[in-house]
């Protein structure tokens, strides 16, 4: 009850941080004028590709194109005006309603006025293309900024609003909660639920859901490589990238944590080549029931049991990924590797080699299902403390061990747990549960190598937002290499990314840490202070990456639909919506939602940068000039990406 009086309390706080400036701002009006704009279309941009004016405007817009066919789409005014190269008229359809005559017309008018209570709250429009122009046409955009920017001043005042609290709070801490085993925000979800628990421990469902898993893989690998090559209307490619990638960032991690690796369909094969069964576990070649049947059962190298490996995998996919989300064929091929390279390492190395040490899933789930809400821990440390079979680890007569090779007792985070459930089964004692807890509940880095993954998936969160969803056309060009042929500006886009992750963004966080250190002489070692920091990073990464998948899956709603009537773009129609017209779900309110889920990474990455150190023994004006320079760099990061979303 205290803890919910005091969210309803900083709820209060920071929203009225907000709405104070959000409203002073609508008395700055200035008064409504015509203006004149040209909007050159081009592959795959627009000239301007933003067009600021003041509420009330009247915008007299005419069009050109440099090439072929294109179109200003701008669903919140229901406007779809389709450009051609042979004629300075536009046809001038309407969205809500495509069978409506077009009106042809050289000079396309409208007020940029929202609607009702939408016209105070809605700043940002995204005008796109939708006439297919090339493999890169979904990224052709821009952006329409009515001012006053509600939305913009809103978040600022808000950005405010969690730095008071912060600040605040750092001169009213209390005992600190860095905690990394259970505590009293951790329910046992479990108990006294036969049912569910029987479900839970029960391989039937687990396998069942994995089987269908692999089912929508095949479904994906085949309509990739076989289906039409327009990305916007290939199933396989919007099963992946708009249904799958937004599940997985969304909802799956922050709620479940690695629930994906419960069902993964990638081990699956694998996994029964080493057992030799999906249900009866047998003793392996040692008398551990350790997954040794059959293969050579290497042990991985000790020198590559870290994260680099997987850092590489994972900057060479985001490297090229422009190539594997414009391309169907090659996300086909992509996934049809990924399911068969799991297959061929568990017949060379013992247990889940890729998923521990090779996965580009494992990347991002990894780190980020440490601010997830399902953990597995062990009921009691006394009775594990006392185990001497380790029956999690090794495994039993009733479940196979641990394919990460992990002891429930020293199970501190989530990172390296990929929720098999085997020790739920396994262990003699039924000491093993799930456990609720709150977001963002752990704050550990343990080494360099999971730092440098942490500031990867940051980096390419960022790096992901801006080259896909902004609307600069220019930085498009850098990474397309499909149809432009631009392998000199790509080589110097992946320099930038490499560089930026594994040297510049490191080398900032750790000068950071040591400006930090040299404020006040605390005896801490910098490399701990670097790690620490790292590990703020994780709420605010990963809410920026459901930021960036957010307009993948409102702004495909329509060709998901479509390309399930016709999954290989060959003129079916199953369900009749092949050729329903493009609708994007809830445009108005993409702006909105990315600026919340920046605001609440914001918020928890500040809120664990404080519970990091606040057990140190500094006081509270030394422990703020200490956390100065890191709060400085996620409070930067925020206005930048909140002016990006929003402005």
């Amino acid at each position: 009850m205290i803890k919910l009086k005091t969210f309803i309390t900083q709820f209060i706080i920071i929203f009225s941080f907000g709405l104070i400036p959000a409203i002073i701002c609508q008395f700055f009006i200035k008064k409504p004028v015509d203006r004149y704009i040209h909007i050159t279309s081009f592959r795959y941009g627009k000239e301007p590709s933003v067009i600021r004016c003041n509420r009330g405007d009247r915008l007299h817009l005419t069009f050109s194109t440099k090439d072929t066919g294109h179109s200003f789409f701008l669903e919140e005014f229901d406007i779809d005006a389709k450009i051609s190269p042979s004629s300075e008229n536009v046809e001038v359809f309407k969205p809500s309603d495509p069978t409506i005559k077009p009106l042809l017309t050289r000079e396309l008018v409208f007020t940029a006025r929202h609607p009702g209570i939408l016209n105070y709250l809605v700043a940002k429009s995204n005008f796109r293309c939708h006439v297919w122009c090339g493999p890169m046409h979904a990224f052709e955009q821009g952006n329409l900024i009515i001012l006053p920017n509600t939305l913009l001043v809103f978040s600022l005042g808000c950005i405010a609003g969690i730095l008071f609290l912060w600040i605040t709070g750092i001169f009213r801490r209390t005992t600190g909660s860095k905690s990394f085993g259970k505590n009293n925000d951790y329910h046992e979800i479990l108990t006294n639920k036969v049912l569910f628990k029987n479900t839970v421990v029960s391989r039937w469902p687990q396998i069942i859901l994995t089987i269908f898993a692999m089912i929508l893989i095949y479904i994906v690998i085949i309509t990739a490589t076989l289906g039409t090559k327009v990305s916007g209307r290939n199933l396989g490619v919007l099963m992946m990238w708009s249904i799958w990638l937004f599940l997985l960032v969304a909802i799956f991690t922050p709620f479940f944590g690695r629930i994906w690796c419960t069902i993964c369909p990638l081990p699956f094969i694998g996994d029964f080549l080493q057992r030799r069964s999906s249900f009866i576990p047998e003793r392996g070649r040692t008398k551990d029931f350790n997954n040794r049947f059959y293969g050579l059962s290497l042990s991985w190298p000790k020198w590559l049991r870290n994260d680099w490996l997987k850092l590489i995998f994972f900057l060479l996919l985001a490297t090229f990924s422009t190539t594997l989300v414009a391309t169907p064929v090659v996300s086909g091929l992509t996934v049809l590797g990924l399911l068969l390279v799991p297959t061929f390492m568990s017949l060379i190395w013992e247990l889940r080699a890729f998923c521990k040490y090779v996965c580009p899933v494992s990347v991002f789930v990894g780190p980020h299902s440490q601010m997830g809400m399902l953990a597995l821990r062990n009921k009691s440390q006394i009775i594990c403390d006392n185990c001497k079979t380790i029956s999690c680890q090794h495994g039993s007569v009733n479940g196979w061990a641990c394919p990460y090779g992990l002891n429930v007792g020293k199970m501190k985070d989530n990172y390296d747990c990929g929720l098999c459930l085997e020790c739920t089964r396994s262990c003699i004692y039924n000491n093993v549960s799930l456990y609720r807890r709150p977001f963002g509940s752990e704050l550990r880095i343990r080494n360099r190598s999971q730092a440098w993954l942490t500031i990867a998936l940051f980096v390419i969160a960022i790096i992901y937002c801006i080259l896909y969803e902004g609307h600069w056309p220019e930085a498009r060009d850098f990474v397309n290499i499909i149809d432009k042929k631009n392998w000199g500006l790509f080589g110097i886009y992946s320099m930038i990314v490499w560089v930026l992750v594994l040297v510049i963004v490191p080398g900032i966080i750790y000068l950071l840490s040591y400006t930090g250190s040299g404020l006040l002489k605390t005896g801490i070692k910098v490399k701990e202070i670097f790690l620490e920091n790292t590990g703020v990073l994780l709420p605010l990464s990963l809410m920026l990456w459901i930021a960036f998948v957010i307009p993948m899956l409102f702004v495909n709603k329509t060709f998901i639909i479509q390309a399930a009537s016709d999954p290989f773009g060959w003129g079916w129609d199953f369900f009749g919506t092949a050729n329903i017209p493009w609708h994007q779900f809830m445009p108005r309110m993409i702006p909105w939602l990315q600026a919340i889920f920046l605001l609440m990474g914001f918020y928890f990455s500040l809120r664990n940068l404080k519970r990091t150190w606040q057990d140190s023994q500094l006081t509270p004006k030394h422990l703020l000039l200490f956390m100065l320079p890191m709060s400085l760099f996620i409070t930067c990061t925020v206005v930048a990406m909140m002016f990006f979303f929003t402005n």
